[in-house]
């Protein structure tokens, strides 16, 4: 990779109600503003918690898989891919061990949990839940009766999900941090999924990751966000910008807050505001 650095920027954009419209279309401006912030040979970033099948899916969809300087960092900042070499540049996983132990606390709470191989979501339960992720997700999914006899290599991520009752999640999430002290993280994406990954993987994670391996000081990230999953970027870059329409939190400690929403280009807002008019 090139060593002249001078003013080249990477910009972490988290993709579900912040780059994309609420329909999950991307709106004619934000893709006008990605296109010549990809010609100015800055680097993106699709920093999200979705699998990354499922991100490389919905990238082919937009156009943008492929393109020179795309990267997607999947499941929260523990798998990042560049799209144009088609190469991962950091995995991290959890431990098969840790997997089974949380699976067995999801069962014994009542609560829906499932992980990922490279190619489909795996899980033990069928429900209404998962029907309704997978529609929205894009994503296949196989089942097994038990996980210990699943074979399957470490995976990058859990999740638990309940669309009906969050509080439920949130009253999981405090007996799985209690007792996988150490070893997992937990944060929600929303109200209705919770995270779970392993323990310092994060999105603030994986924009130091990138930063180092670009040869660019902090100062040149930009990131952009609108719930819990994103604090960690916005807190590490050097621009953290949070969307109109983000959680309380996250405005809170973003040095930027647009003006427009994820529905009328707020990402567009944010390359306008700090990329092109320098």
């Amino acid at each position: 990779m090139s060593q002249n650095t001078a003013g080249r920027k990477i910009f972490f954009t988290d993709i579900d109600d912040t780059l994309l419209n609420t329909d999950k279309t991307l709106s004619d401006k934000n893709r006008e503003a990605l296109d010549h912030f990809l010609e100015l040979d800055h680097i993106l970033c699709m920093s999200t918690g979705r699998a990354l099948n499922g991100a490389s899916a919905l990238l082919k969809r937009l156009d943008l898989y492929g393109r020179k300087n795309v990267l997607i960092s999947s499941f929260n900042g523990g798998l990042i891919y560049d799209t144009h070499e088609e190469k991962t540049l950091l995995r991290k996983t959890i431990p098969l061990d840790t997997v089974y132990r949380a699976f067995d606390l999801a069962s014994d709470f009542g609560v829906h949990i499932q992980t990922y191989t490279d190619d489909a979501v795996v899980t033990q339960t069928d429900n209404h839940h998962l029907r309704k992720y997978l529609s929205i997700q894009k994503l296949e999914v196989v089942f097994t009766s038990d996980i210990r006899t699943f074979q399957m290599n470490p995976p990058v991520k859990l999740l638990s999900l309940d669309y009906d009752d969050p509080s439920h999640l949130t009253a999981f999430r405090d007996v799985l941090g209690e007792r996988m002290n150490g070893e997992l993280d937990c944060f929600n994406s929303n109200p209705n999924l919770l995270e779970i990954v392993p323990s310092g993987v994060n999105k603030g994670s994986s924009l130091h990751f990138l930063a180092d391996y670009y040869h660019l000081p902090i100062e040149n990230t930009i990131s952009a966000g609108d719930a819990e999953n994103d604090l960690p970027m916005i807190r590490e870059a050097g621009i953290g910008c949070a969307m109109k329409n983000a959680d309380d939190a996250l405005k809170a400690v973003a040095d930027y807050v647009t003006e427009r929403d994820n529905n009328h280009g707020g990402v567009a807002e944010i390359l306008d505001t700090f990329c092109f008019s320098q």
